[in-house]
């Protein structure tokens, strides 16, 4: 029996891609259109490192490992020294034993190897925008309800 994805619109959400190959980004952008996420795209590490020093804040940071001059690992490290704490998540075709393992010790938060498995990248979606999101409505909503009667005390 094959399991399909629910794919809940999260038109809250807002994401960077970053790859060197012009046919990842159109993959991911069109990945993450079924979502309604907002999606920015960039094709090098110097780029996302700019995103950053920018200000911009993303949900997700989706970042290819193997690029040209700066690597995922070392523009991850640049970002991470910037002190950006938002999620970094490696995008990978190498999937050798060890792997997660390595991209944690390195400032990523998850790791999805590539040709992408959707039900993971679901699950990714899910846990980083929609159920945090979802979690900060709510504290909102409590505090809302809160605030009022602790004037009255």
């Amino acid at each position: 029996m094959k399991s399909s994805i629910v794919r809940e619109p999260m038109p809250y959400g807002k994401v960077l891609v970053v790859d060197d190959v012009e046919a990842n980004l159109v993959v991911a952008q069109g990945l993450l259109r079924l979502y309604e996420i907002n999606t920015v795209t960039v094709d090098s590490g110097f780029k996302a490192v700019e995103k950053v020093k920018s200000g911009e804040a993303y949900d997700i940071i989706f970042m290819d490992y193997m690029m040209p001059e700066m690597d995922g690992i070392e523009t991850t490290m640049q970002i991470r020294e910037l002190g950006y704490d938002g999620v970094i998540i490696a995008l990978t075709a190498n999937t050798m034993a060890g792997n997660r393992k390595m991209f944690m010790q390195n400032g990523f938060d998850e790791y999805i190897s590539k040709p992408i498995d959707f039900k993971l990248f679901d699950d990714v979606l899910n846990r980083f925008i929609r159920d945090r999101h979802f979690s900060m409505a709510t504290n909102k909503i409590n505090s809302a309800i809160i605030s009022p009667v602790s004037k009255l005390a």
